[in-house]
């Protein structure tokens, strides 16, 4: 890590473990690694790490999870780095701005929306509902407020027209794992400037709930598309076929008009179901039915003898 000054990472989710795993593998070593508690996780509630917890054991990086940073026990661990940078990436609990004082230079956000758009805890699923062709990454200095920090780089991003949650939460995590290094660079050289936020253009973003995945096929087909992919993580898609509730885990657009019910399945075929919207047709790819394992959608066709003229509900 020669040249490069001292950190310590804070970062609990799957998108800041592809950050850190960036960072780490380009020779950017944290001293320390911060991350959210132990969690219940699955059917059984099984207490499990972050993602970014895995792999501080894994990389035999020193590693603390409170349940809060009004600690004095850990104030005064981050105290005793004597830190050149925080830098935080989907940490998820509030850092006291005591806390963000402390190290020498910044405590910098890697945040995957251009700010001010999208500030908040799902940029990622925000931008794929609303059907944005283009988001990207943010680094900024952070302050007490929720992603309203001064701006020091922005990186525009381009969205795949099929991509998902995952696949654009991998892609953004790669960007600004890179963004990252260019502007700790360019800190390093002095050679950047503090942007500040219009708050004019702020658009904020809230967790989903489980019912924001409901299909409503009186949207267009598009719109249908869009929920499928931003909520692929989480909750998932779902509609309801003889009122067993079904996943819809992927899906794409196959004709933007239809004068069918929407709702009705139009045509069945071994590339999938074809159901007609409000404006255009869906073909359904792949689902997860009520208490089974991911399929294909022809084999729901065949386990659950699903016929044309049958309908989705919402």
């Amino acid at each position: 890590m020669s040249g490069i000054m001292k950190f310590v990472y804070f970062g609990s989710s799957e998108y800041s473990n592809g950050v850190l795993n960036y960072l780490y593998d380009h020779g950017y070593k944290p001293s320390l690694i911060v991350s959210k508690p132990d969690r219940p996780k699955g059917r059984g509630l099984k207490l499990l790490p972050t993602e970014v917890s895995l792999f501080a054991v894994e990389k035999n990086i020193p590693l603390v999870r409170p349940e809060s940073l009004k600690d004095k026990i850990i104030e005064n661990q981050l105290l005793e780095e004597k830190a050149d940078f925080f830098l935080v990436a989907d940490y998820g609990i509030i850092i006291p701005s005591y806390i963000l004082d402390i190290p020498k230079i910044h405590s910098l956000c890697v945040h995957p929306s251009l700010l001010p758009r999208y500030r908040g805890p799902c940029p990622i699923e925000y931008s794929l509902k609303n059907g944005d062709t283009i988001t990207g990454i943010t680094i900024f200095e952070i302050n007490k407020s929720v992603d309203a920090g001064d701006i020091i780089s922005q990186k525009q991003v381009s969205i795949g027209p099929q991509e998902n949650y995952f696949m654009l939460r991998q892609r953004l995590a790669e960007q600004g794992a890179i963004l990252l290094v260019d502007t700790l660079k360019n800190i390093n050289k002095k050679e950047y400037s503090l942007t500040y936020q219009d708050e004019k253009l702020v658009t904020m973003t809230y967790k989903f709930k489980k019912e924001d995945g409901k299909v409503n096929w009186n949207s267009s087909a598009r719109e249908i598309n869009n929920l499928i992919r931003a909520t692929r993580g989480w909750p998932s898609a779902y509609t309801y076929y003889k009122d067993k509730r079904i996943k819809i885990l992927f899906a794409r657009i196959v004709d933007e008009q239809s004068t069918a019910f929407p709702g009705t399945i139009i045509n069945i075929n071994i590339k999938g179901i074809e159901a007609a919207t409000a404006d255009g047709i869906l073909l359904i790819e792949k689902v997860k039915p009520e208490g089974k394992g991911e399929m294909d959608a022809w084999s729901f066709v065949c386990g659950h003898r699903v016929k044309e003229g049958d309908k989705f509900c919402s």
